[in-house]
């Protein structure tokens, strides 16, 4: 393993930004080209640098991946999340009950191209685990259901559950948990 794992610093915004531009259509392939989240601006990242949690993988003094989390409260303002935390009131992840008190939105996670397939993924997932777990036994994200790739990592390399199922604005989605407990090693 050539990368580090760290928390991102305020010095690291603009490449997140970058990374996360370049990156924002990959999951568009082969689906109907919507994208329900958005592009941080660089004063969000700042933001959930400072007052959530944000990890990067480095290799070489450049930033190749990041993965992040947040309070829900990050999140809604926005429709898509607003749907998310109403279905999250009837979910349970091994026979306990989700809430917004006992969880946080998990993601993005967005990789170099060049660096998948490489432990990237399941390294920043680890890490983050163990930084949210502090404050959350739960992590909860969504993937598109078309996306196959990323579903399977979530579940395998991130050992996140699928808990639901939900259609927002003609797409369909599956939402995944996990508990921070499950660190992958």
């Amino acid at each position: 393993m050539s990368f580090i794992i760290r928390k991102a610093l305020f010095t690291d915004v603009t490449a997140i930004v970058q990374l996360e531009r370049a990156h924002v259509d990959d999951e568009l392939s082969g689906s109907d080209n919507q994208l329900h989240a958005h592009s941080f601006t660089k004063s969000e990242v700042g933001q959930l640098i400072n007052q959530h949690w944000f990890m990067v993988a480095e290799e070489q003094g450049q930033i190749i991946g990041y993965v992040m989390a947040a309070r829900w409260s990050f999140f809604s303002a926005q429709p898509l999340y607003r749907h998310i935390i109403q279905k999250i009131k009837f979910a349970e992840l091994a026979g306990q009950a989700l809430s917004t008190t006992n969880s946080c939105q998990y993601g993005p996670v967005w990789i170099q191209e060049s660096k998948r397939g490489q432990g990237v993924f399941a390294a920043l997932v680890s890490e983050l685990k163990k930084q949210v777990n502090t404050s959350f036994p739960f992590m909860v994200t969504y993937v598109a259901a078309d996306n196959a790739r990323s579903l399977a990592a979530h579940q395998q390399k991130a050992a996140m559950t699928q808990i639901d199922q939900f259609r927002f604005e003609q797409r369909d989605y599956c939402l995944l948990a996990t508990s921070t407990a499950d660190v992958i090693s």
